[in-house]
């Protein structure tokens, strides 16, 4: 006999029927259904949209900036980070867009600790579009005018810059429209087995890519998949390509849909001439879903051995009341393809001319090095020459201007600040010459051009490893760099520089002569004073060298041990701020424990060829060598103790 039902049950179930009729009736449904999700929110970083993601302001003065507004998105906010301003009593932030229009006023932090850094929420929907862009300008406004004129300089920065968008990125339909201006990553597939041709392809597609889309830190991330294979869907703002031998031509597949992506095939030659319709930036004009390539075109990018400031770019002005600062410069491998001895700069700049009862100064320096120093006088023109060598010739050609103005006439209203402005009509004259460079800082100058590419073959992922380190390099220049896969024995014979992917038993049978050698868990660096360790399980490297028997540098990635060991170097590599520019050694090395290690073996600039020099490192080198060791014994002690955990507890 069952029991009797409890009351509140019978009750719990007639509920639960009525709503159920209820939800059933005509007109019920809208009264029940959810209410629809709002379009998705897209937040991008100003590093990722190109922009410095810091501002420094100065006051009553605006400052513009242009914010790509990607297709199929709209910007609507803009957020940061406000800190406490420098010398202003109290006051506002400024934003309007490029028509004038106040899009926000925002109240300026007090200087408090309280306030030493406030958030930064500003609604920018309102600004015009135009040009797939929006206009925004920032003015700070000092309410307490005490000092404003001749007191000390009042600033505020602004940093963590970032902006929301909402919409959704567009699946391209068209080749034209398949890389649009704002992208964080491009993937790129080979085949498992690719063959030569369809390796230059995919390292040629990944230095244009880095390049062309500079400054946006773009991600080019190469991948295998078997031959034939359908890449897996991109997420928004990214793109997947497959380059595979076939049909000449450059094919969008699954247009409009959100498995598109972009099949890149030829046969040869053919293959990577498909591309040079992206470096040619012609692909624009390819407004349809299939284009094909039957002669590759080639920009003229030669330079002579003198330039003017504006064929280079360079541009660089202030206005100065006490001093200012400011940078102008160009990268070493956008001067040419040859090695570069010295440079001479004519300087050329216009300013207010200066009464004789004022005083102004300029000094420029190149790195840690014043290369020029002068008074500014009535005459409003500077006309002056001087010389850069050796440590002021970095791979990124800097000149530093400081400018200090201080009026003669006693502090008011009409003090108004000297303008200072470097002339386009500057120049800069190569002298060309000089031997290989060595280090990580020798590159991308020394890869300026056409350069070889070896793979040894050893292991499964070298053109993984090749492309990262093509992409690395690529996006420190505006020059052209062409990788050209050859055969890896031609690529070490070779007196063109070469990046040489291979493990330590090919290297043997060579003459090339690295920083850092060896086999197995045997390591070897090449000091007059010879030092050799045992690692366990060995050690995976990049190593950046002059090669002096055949004037060139090469680049190496090489594995004592398995190829896993390189792969922490990659990781690493790709966090660094300013990423290879940042390595200042000769070699970035890494154990088991994959700690990567920037050692400097040989000396940033040239091979070690005096005894006294090579011993003072030893002790340095042991203790960078020391610390890989005890990573790796660490490593394989914590697995050990693992297992045998494991072990107890299974017994």
């Amino acid at each position: 006999m069952h029991p009797a039902t409890p009351p509140s049950a019978i009750l719990r179930v007639l509920v639960a029927t009525a709503a159920l009729l209820w939800a059933m009736l005509p007109g019920a449904g809208p009264a029940l259904a959810q209410p629809e999700a709002g379009p998705a929110e897209i937040s991008l970083g100003w590093r990722d949209l190109g922009l410095a993601p810091d501002m420094l302001l100065g006051t009553n003065t605006a400052t513009e900036f242009t914010v790509p507004v990607p297709a199929g998105l709209n910007a609507v906010r803009l957020r940061g980070v406000m800190r406490a301003p420098t010398n202003i009593g109290a006051g506002f932030l400024e934003v309007s867009d490029r028509s004038g229009r106040l899009l926000a006023a925002v109240d300026l932090p007090a200087m408090a600790a309280a306030q030493a850094a406030v958030p930064l929420d500003i609604d920018v929907a309102a600004a015009q579009v135009q040009d797939s862009s929006i206009g925004l300008s920032f003015t700070v406004r000092p309410t307490d005018r005490a000092d404003q004129i001749c007191g000390p300089v009042q600033q505020l920065a602004i940093s963590e810059l970032s902006m929301l968008y909402v919409g959704a990125d567009p699946p391209p339909t068209t080749v034209a429209n398949f890389f649009p201006p704002v992208l964080e990553q491009v993937a790129v597939y080979a085949p498992v087995d690719a063959d030569a041709a369809e390796q230059q392809a995919v390292l040629a597609l990944t230095s244009t890519l880095s390049r062309r889309y500079q400054p946006i830190p773009l991600e080019v991330r190469v991948a295998t998949l078997p031959r034939g294979a359908l890449p897996p869907p991109a997420a928004p703002l990214e793109r997947a390509v497959v380059v595979e031998r076939g049909q000449a031509g450059l094919r969008v597949d699954n247009p409009g849909g959100p498995e598109a992506f972009l099949r890149i095939s030829g046969r040869g030659d053919e293959l990577t001439a498909q591309t040079s319709l992206l470096d040619t930036g012609l692909q624009s004009l390819a407004q349809v879903t299939a284009a094909r390539v039957d002669q590759p075109g080639a920009r003229d990018d030669a330079v002579g051995d003198t330039v003017a400031f504006a064929q280079l770019g360079i541009q660089a002005r202030a206005d100065v009341l006490r001093s200012a600062s400011f940078n102008a410069g160009v990268d070493r491998a956008a001067l040419g393809s040859g090695r570069i001895e010295s440079l001479r700069v004519h300087l050329l700049a216009d300013y207010t001319p200066v009464a004789p009862k004022d005083s102004a100064t300029v000094t420029v320096r190149s790195g840690d090095e014043v290369v020029y120093t002068g008074m500014l006088d009535e005459s409003g023109r500077l006309d002056t020459t001087f010389e850069l060598a050796g440590a002021a010739l970095p791979q990124r050609v800097g000149l530093d201007f400081t400018v200090t103005y201080t009026p003669g006439q006693e502090c008011g209203p009409f003090v108004a600040p000297l303008s200072f402005q470097v002339d386009p009509e500057s120049t800069l004259t190569v002298r060309r010459g000089g031997g290989p460079l060595h280090g990580f800082g020798a590159f991308p100058s020394e890869f300026a051009g056409d350069f070889y590419v070896g793979l040894d073959g050893s292991g499964p992922n070298q053109l993984v490893h090749a492309a990262a380190v093509v992409a690395a390099l690529a996006r420190l220049t505006t020059a052209e760099l062409t990788p050209k896969v050859v055969d890896f024995r031609s690529a070490v014979d070779s007196e063109s520089g070469a990046l040489l992917v291979a493990n330590s038993a090919a290297l043997e049978q060579t003459p090339l002569n690295p920083p850092l050698s060896g086999n197995g868990s045997s390591v070897s660096a090449d000091l007059p004073g010879a030092l050799r360790a045992e690692v366990d399980n060995g050690l995976g490297s990049i190593q950046a060298f002059a090669d002096p028997a055949r004037d060139r540098s090469v680049v190496l990635v090489t594995t004592t041990g398995a190829w896993t060991l390189v792969d922490p170097l990659f990781g690493y590599l790709a966090g660094l701020d300013g990423g290879w520019s940042a390595l200042s050694g000769d070699v970035l090395a890494a154990g088991t424990a994959g700690v990567p290690t920037d050692l400097s073996i040989r000396g940033a600039d040239a091979p070690v060829d005096d005894e006294t020099a090579g011993e003072s490192r030893v002790p340095w080198l042991w203790i960078a060598l020391a610390v890989l060791v005890v990573a790796a014994v660490a490593t394989l002690g914590l697995w050990a103790w693992s297992r045998r955990r494991s072990t107890d507890r299974d017994a």
